[in-house]
């Protein structure tokens, strides 16, 4: 399964590339988080789980050793109320709200040690996005669609990799076990510490919000602290740029394919379906 610094990098390549998910999400940061949703609460990622919920019940999974997402029951189960819901309300005017970058982390808080050093240049960047202070009803609809939305891509990138992974195991004469298992995590944990990644959660009370009335379950804020704390030392400490060991099963080719067809295809089904 595709790992957090896996999915942050495909949120990262969805807005890079200024397709369907770009011109749609409004709320970048609640996305973000989105695209993490569906492993809060099987415990692995977030700690201090209290009550652990099945992987086939977050994940609309049949129980089998490659599980493939229902993505498309979770769009029709609470993606298409949503999006009905926000037709029915005026239109907001938040614009963008963005998620956070280490890179402008990293400056704002060189630039407040340090000015000195800059006395030349533009001063920093605010820090925070003023949409989050304040928001209607509508605003804060618009936020839960995007989580909501995001943690469709999230099933949508899983489906993709793991409907891949079994084909590469079908196309070499493999079969699902205990030692397939480890060489493929290997593999995954290796490509995933690759990429470079540079955006950030932001613990917002506009953020806090929506997770709470994300649709499936509500998220407590306890709990979104805890993740967005995770995804933080996730960034941080992810490599990146610096290659990977020799992969024991997978490819390069492999990788490179299906991380492009994952973010191609979460575009297309946005466009296609909306």
């Amino acid at each position: 399964m595709p790992s957090w610094n896996i999915h942050i990098a495909q949120v990262e390549r969805l807005f890079e590339r200024d397709g369907a998910v770009a011109h749609m999400v409004r709320d970048r940061n609640a996305f973000l988080l989105g695209n993490l949703v569906p492993d809060i609460y099987v415990g692995y990622m977030a700690p201090a789980v209290e009550h652990p919920r099945a992987y086939r019940i977050t994940h609309f999974a049949t129980p089998e050793p490659i599980p493939k997402p229902r993505e498309y029951e979770f769009w029709d189960t609470y993606v298409v109320p949503l999006a009905r819901a926000l037709e029915q309300v005026a239109p907001h005017a938040d614009g963008i709200i963005p998620y956070s970058s280490l890179a402008a982390e990293q400056d704002f808080v060189s630039r407040t040690h340090y000015p000195q050093r800059y006395a030349d240049a533009e001063p920093p960047a605010p820090q925070g996005c003023p949409s989050d202070a304040t928001w209607d009803e509508a605003g804060l609809l618009r936020s839960v669609f995007d989580l909501t939305l995001g943690a469709w891509a999230h099933l949508v990138a899983d489906n993709l990799w793991n409907t891949r992974v079994n084909e590469f195991l079908d196309a070499h004469g493999g079969r699902p076990s205990e030692a397939f298992r480890i060489k493929k995590q290997a593999d995954f944990d290796g490509f995933g510490k690759s990429l470079a990644l540079d955006a950030l959660p932001r613990a917002t009370s506009r953020l806090a919000a929506a997770a709470e009335r994300f649709p499936q379950y509500p998220i407590d804020e306890r709990t979104l602290l805890m993740v967005v704390g995770v995804a933080h030392e996730t960034v941080r400490t992810n490599p990146g740029g610096h290659g990977h060991p020799p992969y024991q099963l997978l490819t390069e080719e492999f990788f490179d394919a299906t991380l492009e067809e994952a973010i191609a295809t979460t575009d297309r089904w946005l466009s296609e379906r909306l």
